[in-house]
């Protein structure tokens, strides 16, 4: 391919995205309030998206979870590696299922650090606030849902649904 045809087609790829990006931005407020709504009124969280009556997604309202976190894993590390060497790698860091069991073990947290049920102060460790809900999407995989949506773009079925994002490929002419 000649240069002059890469630089179009970066130029090409560099509009959808950007455009996608500030279509996303605003989406992705007006979608999460929507979907805030809905929960307050039907205690949903969780709705199928459809296309011609056939599943290809579905919608979660979730939020991230607060509780223990760990913020300096050395200090930890350094702190169990005495009584428990099996929970510590060899570079002072926890083993995976070491973090999760010691996480699960803490009720509390000051500025020393997190504190086990057993009154144990583990240096740190936080414990975070829980984050803003969010949502998430899944594609259906028995009915290929990317695949029909795509196909549904490309046939033009979706461009009035899409005609006002800012997406000049889907524009009304």
């Amino acid at each position: 391919m000649l240069l002059r045809d890469i630089n179009l087609r970066y130029a090409a790829l560099k509009l959808i995205r950007d455009a996608v990006e500030d279509a996303m931005k605003a989406e992705k407020a007006e979608h999460l309030e929507a979907l805030e709504a809905s929960a307050e009124d039907s205690g949903a969280k969780s709705w199928n998206v459809t296309l011609g009556g056939e599943k290809v997604a579905a919608v979660t309202l979730a939020q991230r979870s607060g509780g223990p976190k760990i913020l300096d894993e050395g200090a930890l590390a350094d702190h169990i590696e005495h009584d428990h060497p099996e929970m510590v790698e060899t570079v002072k860091r926890l083993k995976p299922w070491a973090a999760k069991e010691i996480l699960a073990s803490i009720v509390d947290a000051d500025d020393s650090g997190g504190i086990t049920s057993d009154g144990e102060i583990l240096p740190g460790i936080v414990i975070t606030e829980p984050g803003a809900p969010y949502q998430s999407l899944r594609w259906d995989a028995k009915s290929e849902g990317k695949d029909v949506v795509a196909d549904a773009i490309r046939s033009g079925e979706l461009r009035d649904l899409l005609a006002d994002t800012g997406l000049p490929m889907l524009e009304q002419r």
